[in-house]
This record gives C-alpha cells, structure tokens and sequence, in this order.
C-alpha cells in the first residue's frame, strides 16, 4: 500500500514558492536544482513530556519542511513554520548541505520499507531535539501500530531506517530522555 504523504494548506505552499523566489533573486538558491518537492511536516516532542509518558500524540506540529534536490547533488530544505492565529505564513528558513541531502535520500527509503508496503501509514516526521532524534513517524491509518523509523540520530541504542513500533522506540527514548535531563550541562564556575 503507498505510504500517504500529507500535502500542506494553499497558504503554505505559496509561501513556500514565495520565500524561495525572493531568496533566489538573492542568488541563495542552487541554480540547478531539480524540480520537484517533497513537502513534510515535522511534529516536536520535548524531553520532559517523554519523561511524564507521552508519546507522539502530543508531538505539536511546528513546519513544513519542503525539500528540494537530490541525495548527491544540490538540495534545499525550505521551512514554513505554523503561523500564530492571524498572522501568515513565511518561509523561515533555508539550509543546504549533508543532512539535507540525507534527509531526501531518507525520505525515498522509508517508502520501500516491508513494512510500508504492509499496511496504510501516512507519513510525518518527529524531530527530539534534546536527543538530536529525527525520525520518520508512521502514522498507522488503520487498527495498527505506529511506526517510528530514525533517520538521523546519535545514539547507539537506536539504528538508522530500522522500523521499531512505537511504544518500543518510545521505551527506548524515555531511557535517554530521562539520562539526558539528568545531565548538569550548566557553566562551572571558574577556579
């Protein structure tokens, strides 16, 4: 079955097309990118909400990243975040470089997984920033379980494209999480 990738509202592709445009005519944008994009949004879960026992349900939806290019090559990702109640959407931002490319290399993978073929899932992507986590999250679409498939992590208890359910990955999330929060990262005063 095709994995089931969301497309985001007219407002955001606009200002994904005009945020591009306007940093085109700056000459920020590779000239020989291929056409195309794959718009994503990606979902946030903060450190201390994984503690208490949350999961991605309470992941809050924070952009679209629209990537562009391919995986050796130029490649873009352009961000267009959620705007606050009244205000409109805008590109926010625009990288380049080995994680993007990654990322499109990535995002082609998870399609052909087993996994993915087996079941309905739609595609959202789960970023932990405290852990330095990005994961593709499995949406299941039916009776199912989610899936959670990193593609960018570094941690060893976690492998890269390997789908884990996502009560699984989650267990294993807590562990680092609650390790994490632990850590007094804070300046030490100086002797």
């Amino acid at each position: 079955m095709p994995l089931v990738q969301p497309s985001p509202p007219p407002e955001t592709w606009e200002a994904y097309r005009k945020g591009v445009d306007e940093l085109d005519a700056l000459d920020r944008v590779p000239h020989d990118l291929p056409a195309g994009e794959i718009p994503q949004e990606i979902y946030v879960l903060d450190l201390k909400e994984i503690v208490k026992g949350a999961g991605p349900e309470l992941a809050k939806p924070v952009v679209w990243q629209f990537l562009r290019g391919a995986a050796s090559g130029p490649a873009i990702a352009a961000d267009v975040a959620h705007p606050q109640p009244g205000k409109q959407s805008r590109l926010t931002s625009l990288a380049r470089g080995p994680l993007i490319n990654k990322s499109i290399e990535s995002s082609r993978q998870v399609e052909k997984l087993p996994e993915v073929k087996r079941n309905n899932y739609e595609l959202r992507r789960l970023s932990i920033p405290g852990l330095s986590i990005r994961v593709f999250w499995l949406k299941s679409l039916e009776a199912g379980v989610d899936l959670a498939v990193p593609y960018h992590n570094l941690h060893r208890e976690i492998k890269d494209m390997q789908p884990y359910p996502m009560p699984k990955f989650m267990r294993i999330v807590k562990r680092l999480a609650v390790k994490r929060l632990k850590f007094d990262d804070s300046p030490r005063p100086k002797r």
